[in-house]
């Protein structure tokens, strides 16, 4: 059977779920869900058959640290079928989690065979099948929208803040005893425009922009990283960047931190200032660097003074179109961690 021990039951799931809720409680007292994360999401989950996802969800509250999110639940009739090793479960919950803000207008608006992304890099979901029905939530028609061929069987269950939550009729994946890994379907969208990160144009729309508006130095920065980006990320579908006054990158010029610089300053999905607003300090946004988020620091909806990473945001909503956002902001993003990393 592999490493670990299968569960084909729900009982020995429990059993292994409350062991390792003890286990995280006794090495790690103050390693709780995030704030922004609602308590009253798991009281729903466990009040709609996901008892054992709202669990999971409490013991690896590094899961739910980027916003926005969208997380599909998996019901827990269907983990018991999975027989998947307790080791693997936190990588099969990256997989049901999206960080971008998707609600069932958002996925129904989207076409069919959409990518979405995962907590897992390189690894997406895919819409496979859509009923737009006019008021389709109260139609009696089932199969109305679907991912990787599973229904949604409890659409728009959680909606608060920047976190959104959908009931699914089961797994996205499953649990290959054979390879010993988890498998899903490849994603591969009708058309290659879908991902707009392919529109070279855009890009370019954005980078004159920047040139032309004072920021020619960010914009030179921008454009060396350009394809690179394009290459690594096939379905993003939106950008915000953050763009500090003229910086002087020439000292970073055809480096790594060059790259990781203009990285750490966009965050994957668009957020207007509006948008941004409606976050609550201490939300974090995925960036463009593998594993590193910025945060919200500061948001005061009196004085409308936001920070992100305790730099203040001088000059929103600077660029907006469909796939983009640029802000302005005081300074550059603190380099301190970048300087180290290796992507």
């Amino acid at each position: 059977m592999g490493k670990g021990i299968f569960f084909t039951s729900a009982s020995m799931l429990l059993a292994i779920l409350i062991t390792a809720t003890l286990r995280h409680h006794h090495h790690h007292p103050t390693n709780s869900p995030p704030t922004h994360y609602p308590s009253n999401a798991s009281k729903l989950l466990s009040s709609n058959g996901f008892n054992l996802m709202a669990n999971f969800l409490h013991i690896s509250p590094e899961l739910l640290h980027s916003t926005p999110q969208t997380i599909f639940a998996i019901p827990d009739a269907a983990f018991t079928n999975l027989s998947i090793p307790p080791y693997m479960i936190k990588h099969l919950l990256a997989y049901h989690i999206s960080p971008t803000k998707l609600t069932t207008q958002d996925l129904l608006n989207k076409p069919l065979k959409t990518c979405l992304p995962t907590l897992i890099h390189h690894q997406t979901l895919s819409i496979t099948k859509i009923a737009n029905y006019p008021n389709w939530a109260k139609c009696n028609k089932k199969q109305v929208l679907e991912i990787n061929n599973m229904l949604i069987t409890h659409p728009d269950l959680f909606l608060q803040q920047s976190i959104t939550i959908h009931g699914v009729a089961g797994s996205f994946a499953w649990y290959d005893h054979r390879q010993e890994r988890i498998t899903s379907p490849y994603c591969k969208p009708d058309r290659v425009e879908l991902g707009f990160i392919k529109n070279k144009e855009e890009w370019g729309r954005v980078i004159k922009f920047l040139s032309s508006y004072g920021f020619m130095s960010f914009a030179i920065g921008l454009n060396s990283v350009t394809d690179g980006i394009v290459k690594e990320y096939p379905d993003l579908d939106s950008v915000t960047i953050f763009t500090p006054p003229n910086v002087a990158l020439m000292a970073m010029s055809s480096s790594p931190l060059l790259d990781k610089f203009m990285r750490f300053h966009m965050v994957v999905q668009r957020h207007s200032f509006k948008q941004l607003a409606g976050l609550p300090p201490g939300a974090s946004l995925s960036t463009q660097v593998r594993g590193k988020h910025v945060d919200i620091t500061e948001n005061s909806r009196v004085s409308q003074v936001m920070s992100i990473n305790e730099v203040v945001i001088t000059a929103p909503d600077l660029f907006v179109s469909k796939n983009f956002v640029v802000h302005g902001i005081a300074r550059a993003l603190n380099m301190d961690e970048l300087s180290s990393m290796s992507r």
